[in-house]
């Protein structure tokens, strides 16, 4: 019986090899790919392979919206989301534009409002002083979440999300081209 259960558990992957995220397997959306790719490595769950789906390419303008999937033997790993949203207070934007959070909430610098938690680091960036269609003031909400956990310490982990949604929120913020302050650090 014992036989039996290994070769379920060999011809079900448990004995391959974790696989490695390689800088130009990347997202775009993460300029830095190979700090990105060290990131990916130390903290995504294990998996025999990693791929990478981006979505479909931004617009600048309301339509904006970037996404970049981290999948690992098929499931979603982590999710890197940008999208333009009507400006609102910090708090109505936590509470109606962010995933659902996992663990103690904990605030950073960054953006308008940057939020971390155990699968979440969301950041509320400044964006259009006057969106082109509506007229209205338009930020950007950015963030690193990890449905399936990630490895290592809770603190590492948080500290990873902030790192990724911080680059992703730079870079959406150009590429949306933005007309106000990201106030994002660096």
């Amino acid at each position: 019986m014992a036989v039996f259960g290994l070769l379920v558990a060999y011809l079900l992957g448990a004995f391959e090899g974790r696989g490695a995220v390689k800088a130009e397997d990347v997202c775009r959306q993460l300029p830095d790919q190979q700090a990105a790719a060290d990131i990916f490595n130390s903290i995504l769950p294990q998996a025999a392979s990693y791929e990478f789906v981006t979505g479909p390419s931004a617009k600048a303008d309301w339509h904006y919206n970037s996404d970049c999937f981290a999948k690992g033997d098929g499931e979603n790993l982590l999710i890197l989301h940008a999208n333009a949203v009507s400006t609102v207070s910090w708090r109505r934007w936590a509470d109606h534009e962010l995933p659902p959070i996992e663990g103690k909430v904990e605030d950073f610098s960054a953006g308008i409002k940057g939020i971390s938690a155990d699968n979440l680091a969301a950041i509320y960036v400044p964006c259009y002083s006057r969106e082109q269609v509506s007229k209205e003031p338009y930020s950007l909400t950015v963030y690193a979440e990890a449905p399936q956990g990630l490895e290592g310490s809770k603190e590492e982990g948080r500290q990873a999300l902030i790192e990724l949604a911080t680059a992703l929120g730079r870079y959406a913020h150009k590429e949306a081209k933005c007309d106000l302050p990201s106030k994002l650090p660096g």
